[in-house]
């Protein structure tokens, strides 16, 4: 679980961040950058054009390809047996909060490319000229994050992921090559993809009463519907938001309730979380943002349907972390000296927290062909056929 960060950690953070930012304003190596970019994260998968020119992606661990990994402690870092699945290809083999693929591999995949995009602090460096060109996107998502400010010790908060997204832009305008016409084009076919809110919730552990659950949450989704203006006012026009998983079912909360089931307020306050984020942002596409085409993918029902039926994923285990110490694997986190399980792909759940690659997958494949109680208004199959045809406009 997170903690508020202290000032001296985030003022460290800021700096590396100001210096790289710094550093990516005066690149230009083509050349050197092409075969960085291309061999990495967002390489194409065999034999299949993506659909999408770039995919950018923010948010927190759900999502996080290694940015973490990258910055000054006290940001949490992945550590092994984290990636002991990914294939021998990838490289680094540690960055992620799973065993293999997160969600932003595999919504990557879906699009035709190899897994996610690259990092931001692995790039920032050496920019290269297939980013510089608006394509194959950037990952700002850094684990242990959330909407608020004051969320996560030393990680990378949704505002400054969002400031970082905008500095990419200036980078790539102020590179020449691709202007600003063409490059707002771009973005608008790109996809938007954001994990972010369950870190926030570590108030409730803290300083924040249940009883003040509505006000906090409101002023979340106010906040987070602003980042999510910000976005649209720098080009994006295609989302996809993944809400909050239930929250009260993590082995990390089965371990603290009384008989090891699900605790039902921090279900309630996903729910809550989940229901607001729904209607307001339906509201903001209406009055603010009405070229906006979006999906809200739901983790949580994915998640309870995985819990309820675990056949239906081909699971078996759905109540302890596949990786860990304690009551259900979800009273210390994973680490090289902690239990870990040998059928990976029959788990729910990766460690205290976090999912194995086996649900992400059928989380996935829901999000793109389910139902609207997967993902709605439309899912990101049919996210990705509006797509076709979307061209920038400043409305």
């Amino acid at each position: 679980m997170t903690t508020p960060a202290a000032g001296s950690a985030m003022a460290a953070v800021a700096g590396a961040l100001l210096a790289l930012a710094a550093t990516a304003a005066v690149l230009c190596s083509p050349a050197a950058g092409e075969d960085a970019f291309g061999s990495g994260s967002a390489a194409v998968g065999r034999g299949r054009r993506p659909v999408v020119p770039a995919m950018y992606v923010f948010g927190d661990s759900l999502v996080d390809a290694g940015n973490n990994n990258l910055l000054p402690p006290p940001a949490p870092r992945s550590v092994p047996p984290n990636g002991v699945d990914l294939p021998r290809t990838v490289s680094p083999r540690i960055g992620r909060y799973t065993n293999a693929y997160n969600l932003a591999d595999i919504i990557a995949q879906q699009l035709g490319f190899k897994m996610s995009p690259p990092p931001y602090l692995s790039l920032t460096p050496l920019l290269n000229s297939y980013l510089l060109r608006g394509r194959g996107g950037a990952n700002y998502a850094s684990g242990g994050s959330g909407i608020l400010d004051i969320t996560g010790n030393g990680s990378i908060a949704l505002r400054k992921q969002v400031q970082l997204f905008a500095e990419t832009k200036a980078t790539i305008l102020r590179a020449g090559l691709v202007d600003g016409e063409r490059l707002d084009d771009l973005l608008a076919q790109s996809l938007f993809l954001i994990s972010t809110g369950g870190n926030d919730f570590d108030a409730f552990d803290n300083d924040v009463p249940m009883s003040q659950a509505p006000e906090f949450i409101a002023g979340m989704v106010t906040d987070y519907l602003n980042y999510i203006n910000e976005l649209y006012e720098l080009g994006a026009r295609r989302l996809a938001l993944l809400d909050i998983v239930p929250a009260g079912c993590l082995p990390s909360q089965r371990a603290i309730t009384a008989n090891g089931e699900c605790d039902s307020g921090g279900n309630s306050i996903s729910q809550m979380f989940n229901a607001l984020l729904r209607t307001e942002i339906a509201k903001a596409v209406v009055t603010s943002m009405p070229r906006l085409k979006y999906s809200v993918a739901s983790l949580y029902n994915t998640y309870s349907d995985m819990i309820a039926n675990p056949a239906l994923a081909g699971l078996r285990e759905v109540k302890r972390g596949c990786c860990g110490s304690g009551k259900f694997n979800g009273e210390v986190a994973c680490t090289v000296a902690s239990n870990l399980c040998v059928n990976r792909d029959e788990y729910l759940f990766w460690d205290m927290v976090h999912g194995t690659q086996a649900a992400y997958r059928w989380a996935v494949h829901a999000f793109f062909y389910g139902p609207t109680r997967d993902a709605e208004p439309i899912n990101l199959a049919q996210l990705m056929s509006s797509m076709a045809t979307a061209t920038y406009s400043s409305i």
